[in-house]
């Protein structure tokens, strides 16, 4: 992996993780305690659906089209 590549990454994997936090922190708001399996299933979720929603909407860095 060269330099540019993983400065195209490093927003992606920033907006990824922030996004995993914003999830369980609405999701523990709405629900109240929330079980350690259904966090770990929100966040694959999250890892999972992010990159398949970036590249559909063209947003994907070039290594991942």
């Amino acid at each position: 992996m060269d330099k540019d590549q993983l400065l195209e990454l490093a927003p992606h994997y920033l907006a990824m993780l922030l996004l995993v936090f914003f999830i369980l922190e609405v999701s523990q708001t709405i629900v109240g305690q929330v079980a350690f399996w259904l966090e770990l299933a929100l966040i694959m979720l999250v890892v999972f659906g992010y990159r398949f929603i970036v590249v559909r909407l063209g947003f994907a860095p070039s290594s991942w089209e």
